[in-house]
């Protein structure tokens, strides 16, 4: 088992770098196609729908990386 200090740092690191990933990922084309197509069934494109998924699976990673996090702070 890692020490407190290096378990808080290793998540740190880890949330940084979900952080970073879903900043790219909403910053891509993809996503705002996905985000934005809601006309003549344009929403239920399987690559829009597999991109909403990416985005809800990077937004729980950081929000449980977050009280993870949270719960190792002094």
């Amino acid at each position: 088992m890692l020490p407190e200090s290096d378990l808080h740092q290793k998540l740190k690191a880890q949330l940084a770098e979900a952080e970073a990933e879903l900043r790219v990922h909403m910053a891509s084309w993809e996503y705002a196609f996905a985000m934005g197509s809601s006309r003549d069934g344009g929403s239920n494109h399987p690559t829009h729908r597999k991109t909403r998924e990416l985005t809800d699976t990077l937004v729980t990673r950081c929000r449980d990386l977050r009280a993870r996090l949270a719960e190792h702070q002094v």
